[in-house]
Order: structure tokens, then C-alpha cells, then sequence
């Protein structure tokens, strides 16, 4: 059995947040590297590139709204042809150094509320999907589990990667428990992990009203920016081991 753990990187400009990021590319098995929307510049993201392709990662794109002062993560108003020409400059930046550095592209992953915002809204999950299909029908988008991105991906013709996330609680609706209300994050990293290996075998998981949820997901998200993230990558590895998991990018 396999299953997919993807991470956010590349979210700094200081070569020691590289380093860390690196520490946790053995325990992972796709990446999203951030590109100048809400984080990261030219030189973050050729080091995140060449980090990833050396552990032999899954390389994303995350694009976001253009907010770096709120790092991507308050949705604001922004025209559409705005829109389309940041997220296809962001997009190209993390194509470019993949070339340059002679591998692919593999999927796009929006970043902090263009995702939220792209999973409840189908228009702009469409407009995504579309500036994707229009550099290369090849990449796939991810998103999250079975919301407006997975109906945009199906009109636009590009593949999907349905997401699940381990620290988040999930609404009735299977949408996340935004962060600026209670219950958004679980209280444990026993919960975590547990949510994990349910996502991962395909069993139901709990809202905090202790309603059952099936969601399928080929991915599951791993927040590198926790300040324990190596340590929980290192236990959600060996959680999966035990259960005889491989870590590795949807095919």
C-alpha cells in the first residue's frame, strides 16, 4: 500500500530555514515550494528545487493571492486578470528552476485562502485550474478532497490530487474548521497521527461532534511549518510503516 505525504516549503529566504526544510524531505514524498505570492524568492526556490529532486520528491508549485505582508493568508480583492497573470508568474518561477535543473513539474497547490477560498468558490477554482492547463496540461492540481477544485479539475481536463489534512479538524460539509475558530487544529499529535492512518487506510474520521466523515485522499498534508515538524514527520513515517505503507507520490 502507499500513500502520498506532501509539504509546504520554502517559506523563507534564510538559507537555515532550507536546511530544515531538507531535514524533513526523506520522510515525504511530494513538496510544494512556495514562489514570491506570500513567501520565497528566485534563489528559495532553485535551492528548494534542487533539494527536492535530490530526495527525489513529487516537485509542486504553491501559488498564492500576492499578500506578502499577511504571508497568503487573508483573501483580497484582486481582479481576475491580475489573478491569472500572478498565479501564472508564480507557477513559471517553480516550472523555470525545474528545467534549468532538468526535471518536471508535477502538480500546482494553492497556498493559504486562494485554496480556501478555491475550494468553496467553482469559479476560481476554475481560473486556476485553467492558468495550470494553460502552461501545461501535464500538471496536476491538488486541493482539497472532493470540493470545488476536484469539479474544476474535471471541467478543465487536468488531473487531480485529492488532499486530506492530518492537524485539522473537517466540518460536516468536509470543509476545514477555519483557524480562527475553536476546534480548528487537533489538541494531540496522537489525534494527528490517528487521522493520518485512518485518511491513509481509507477509514472515516471524526468531526468534534463526533460525526463520521469518508473522505478519500491520495495526499495527505504535512504543516512543515510547525516547529516540530521533523519530529511528527519522523513519527507519521514510522506510523505508516508500521501498518506496511510506502511513502510515495500518487503515480
Amino acid at each position: 500500500m502507499t500513500i502520498d505525504i506532501n509539504c509546504d516549503l520554502g517559506e523563507s529566504t534564510e538559507p537555515e530555514q532550507w536546511e530544515r526544510d531538507a531535514l524533513l524531505m526523506p520522510y515525504i514524498s511530494s513538496c510544494n515550494i512556495a514562489c514570491g505570492g506570500h513567501a520565497g524568492n528566485k534563489r528559495s526556490i532553485e535551492v528548494s528545487v534542487r533539494n527536492a529532486f535530490s530526495h527525489s520528491l513529487a516537485i509542486g508549485a504553491h501559488p498564492s493571492y500576492p499578500d506578502k505582508v499577511n504571508f497568503g493568508r487573508r483573501s483580497i480583492a484582486i481582479d481576475n486578470k491580475s489573478l491569472r497573470q500572478t498565479i501564472s508568474e508564480q507557477i513559471s518561477q517553480v516550472l523555470e528552476a525545474c528545467e534549468s535543473q532538468r526535471t518536471s513539474l508535477r502538480h500546482v497547490k494553492p497556498h493559504g485562502a486562494l485554496y480556501n477560498d478555491a475550494a468553496k468558490d467553482l469559479e476560481l477554482s476554475t481560473l486556476v485550474a485553467e492558468e495550470i492547463a494553460q502552461i501545461s496540461p501535464d500538471i496536476k492540481l491538488m486541493g482539497l478532497a472532493e470540493s470545488a477544485m476536484y469539479e474544476a479539475a474535471q471541467k478543465v481536463g487536468i488531473d487531480f490530487i485529492h488532499e486530506g489534512f492530518m492537524d485539522r479538524n473537517y466540518q460536516t460539509d468536509k470543509t476545514l474548521i477555519p483557524r480562527t475558530q475553536q476546534y480548528a487544529l487537533h489538541n494531540s499529535l496522537e489525534d494527528s497521527l490517528n487521522q493520518a492512518l485512518n485518511f491513509a487506510l481509507s477509514k472515516p474520521i471524526s468531526t468534534p461532534d463526533n460525526v463520521e466523515l469518508k473522505i478519500i485522499v491520495d495526499s495527505i498534508c504535512l504543516h512543515g511549518d510547525n516547529p516540530n515538524a521533523l519530529s511528527i514527520a519522523k513519527q507519521l513515517y514510522e506510523r505508516l510503516q508500521e501498518h506496511e505503507f510506502r511513502v510515495r507520490a500518487p503515480i
